[in-house]
Order: C-alpha cells, then sequence, then structure tokens
C-alpha cells in the first residue's frame, strides 16, 4: 500500500492539492465504502466535496460594462475542510498571543498505550473527553499538592489525533504557565527554573483517572481491554518552551485544519499519491507514496465527532474563571480582561470620535465584488442563492 524513501524524488503527472484529491477521488470513496462508513464521516466528506460548489449556494455577480458575469460559490466552513479555516488560524493565534502572560510557559503532551488508541478511535465522543477531563485532573491535582507546587493552574489544550504520516495516534497537548494561583487566590506561585512537575508521577495519576473514569462511565468497554494497559507505563513529556510564543504558534496549526491542510501533493505515474513529510527524531524529509483511497482513509480517521471542541481551557484559563484570570493578571502587573460591556461602561466612547460606519458606506454582509477579466472594473451583485435553490440565470446581455 505505501512505500517510504529518504527524500522526496521529482517527475510523477503533477501536483494536486489536498482538497483537488478529494475531490478528483471522494466520489468513488464514497460510491465504495460509504454504506461502511461512520455517518459522521460521510456527512464531512459530502460536505467538503460540496465546498466552494454551486451546492452551498453562492453569489451571481455582473458586469456593467460588457456584461461578463461572474458565480462566487460559499465556503462550507467546516473545520475538517481543507481549504477553509487559515483566517480563523490567524485571528485565533493573535488573540491567544495577546493573552500569554509575563512568565515561563511549558508544553505538556499526554498520550495512551496503542491498545487504548484502537478504542478510542471506535468511541471518539467518549474517549477524547476522558483524555481531556483526567489529564487536566492529573495535571491539578499533583499542582495542588503542596509537596509538588502547592498552586492551581491554567491550562489551554488542544486534541491532536495524527501523526507526520497521518496514523491515528490520540493525543493532548498542553500550553501552561509556569507558576500557579495560591490556595488563597492572594498569591502567584512560581514555577521552579526549567521544571513544572516530574512526569513519571504525573503519568501513573493520569493512567490511574483514567481507568477509573472509564470504568465508572462505560464498565462494559473497561472490561474489554486488555488488563495490561493500567498496569504498564504510560508517557507524558513535559517540555520547558520559553515565552510560549512558539508553542502556541505550532498548536494554531491544528485549531481550524484537519491533519492535511491543503497541501501540493504529487500524482505519480503509478497512480499513488506522494505524502511529505519531515521526520521528528533527524529532521529529514522523507516521503510516503500511498493509495488515493488509503490517503483518504488517514484522513477521515481524524474527523471528529459533531459538537466537539478540539480546543478547550481549565482552572484559572476557562471563561467560568474569569475573575481568577484578573486576579492572576494583577499579580502578575497585567491590564484585567474586559468584557465589551464592561469596556463600553468604564471607556465609553467620546462625543467627538468619528461614526466607523457612514450612511453611504456599502453593507459589509454583501459579498466582495470580483473584478471583472475583461474590463477590470468592480463587478455588481445580481444575485443571492442558498443551499437547495436553484441556481440564478446569468443576466441577458442588452442589444448592441
Amino acid at each position: 500500500m505505501s512505500a517510504c524513501s529518504p527524500a522526496p524524488a521529482a517527475g510523477g503527472l503533477g501536483t494536486l492539492r489536498f482538497h483537488q484529491l478529494l475531490v478528483r477521488y471522494g466520489p468513488a470513496y464514497l460510491e465504495r465504502f460509504g454504506q461502511a462508513m461512520p455517518a459522521r464521516q460521510r456527512e464531512v466528506l459530502q460536505t467538503i466535496l460540496d465546498c466552494r460548489t454551486p451546492a452551498l449556494g453562492g453569489s451571481l455577480f455582473a458586469c456593467p460594462d460588457c456584461h461578463t458575469h461572474h458565480y462566487s460559490y460559499h465556503s462550507c466552513n467546516n473545520r475538517h475542510c481543507p481549504q477553509c479555516g487559515q483566517t480563523d488560524t490567524e485571528a485565533w493565534l493573535a488573540h491567544q498571543s495577546q493573552l500569554l502572560l509575563p512568565v515561563p510557559y511549558f508544553l505538556v503532551t499526554f498520550t495512551v498505550p496503542d491498545p487504548l488508541r484502537r478504542w478510542i478511535r471506535s468511541h471518539p465522543q467518549l474517549g477524547y473527553s476522558l483524555l481531556f477531563s483526567t489529564s487536566a485532573q492529573a495535571l491539578q491535582h499533583l499542582a495542588r499538592n503542596r509537596k509538588r507546587f502547592g498552586a492551581s493552574l491554567g491550562l489551554l489544550g488542544l486534541l491532536h489525533t495524527w501523526t507526520r504520516t497521518l496514523l491515528y495516534h490520540p493525543h493532548i497537548h498542553y500550553l501552561v504557565p509556569g507558576g500557579g494561583l495560591s490556595p488563597d487566590q492572594r498569591s502567584w506561585i512560581a514555577a521552579r527554573h526549567q521544571f513544572l512537575l516530574p512526569k513519571r508521577p504525573l503519568a501513573q495519576h493520569f493512567r490511574s483517572l483514567f481507568s477509573k473514569a472509564l470504568q465508572k462511565q462505560d464498565p462494559a468497554a473497561w472490561k474489554t481491554l486488555p488488563a495490561k494497559i493500567w498496569k504498564q507505563r504510560w508517557v507524558v513529556d513535559l517540555q520547558p518552551v520559553g515565552s510560549g510564543e512558539n508553542a502556541l504558534r505550532y498548536l494554531s496549526r491544528y485549531v481550524f485544519q484537519t491533519a492535511t491542510a491543503n497541501r501540493s501533493l504529487h500524482l505519480l505515474p503509478n497512480g499513488r499519491i506522494r505524502w511529505p513529510y519531515r521526520e521528528s527524531q533527524t529532521r529529514q524529509w522523507r516521503h510516503l507514496d500511498l493509495e488515493p483511497f488509503e490517503l483518504i482513509r488517514r484522513f477521515l480517521q481524524h474527523i471528529l465527532p459533531s459538537g466537539f471542541h478540539r480546543v478547550r481551557l481549565f482552572g484559572w484559563l476557562h471563561p467560568a474563571g474569569r475573575n481568577n484570570l484578573n486576579r492572576v493578571r494583577a499579580l502578575l502587573n497585567q491590564a484585567p480582561l474586559l468584557t465589551d460591556a464592561e469596556r463600553q461602561a468604564w471607556q465609553p466612547p467620546t462625543p467627538l470620535e468619528p461614526n466607523l460606519q457612514t450612511a453611504d458606506e456599502p453593507d459589509s454582509e454583501l459579498p466582495h465584488r470580483p473584478t471583472c477579466p475583461r474590463c477590470h472594473r468592480p463587478m455588481e451583485w445580481i444575485a443571492l442563492w442558498h443551499a437547495g435553490d436553484p441556481v440564478p440565470d446569468p443576466p441577458e446581455r442588452a442589444p448592441p
């Protein structure tokens, strides 16, 4: 099914983006495997295939001079779509970067043994929820222990389910400020230099919490799993990451785009697709040659359950803990975070401020007007249609 080589090779039948690969091979994949696919995967794949096509609706534009017409189709905005999400990623990164505290940060990664990964893949809703809840509890429990740290943490967690070769490997990254809020909430307790918590006790506690939680929520599933899972060593990695900016940039790649993004791939003469990746240990580029259906299968196993949040906040970073977060910010000489209502009440606009939107400005909800390819003038918006509506016909040309 696949082959690895130490370096990317040239040649082939050209390149195509990952979304183009889905459009080219996705319908055949659905026809062949659709009945056996999980409903969620089938739904998401069809949505991605409909992205920026007449099926999702769009707008019709026409040039006022030469009457050239142009259709602009709606994006699906599905978080798994290779075409969508780049703007959201940049906005998320900019917002989170502004919230970084002036303390050292740590990147903590929780992983689980292989037999448990297979169970989570078949039970993603419960499996991912337990990954989040038990790993966050493990961090907080050890941090609040006075022998370890004696403070409560703020945690930004992100679920990541793929390796560089798109294999299924669910794990959670936490970006953690190097310090915490004291039990009386009156002081900031800084972490020791380059050290937050011991990894082995953290991994053992994580394993224990996951076992107890699964046994309580799904005892039948717990009994079917090999007993050795709860005895073998689990792995938690904990690394200092300086100011947290680079780690946050790394995490941002996975917030709104799943596994592949819309990278460019080589189509080989034998019909396979060349997937480039960089090895973690050597940092050398290698490539993997996969059948198109196998590449699609690897992508689909990273589809999240409907409504499941890939990013979660815990401790005093949780939205419900905003008062404690502002205590932390005050202790670190940082300005408080204000809601829009608080900002309006405490910093109302002055009467001399100009109105940012005038009656002459175009409606911001109207679609962006393209430029006519013939006249190079802005085209006029003619019609809008939604998914399921008939596609409007272009306007008739005026007689010469």
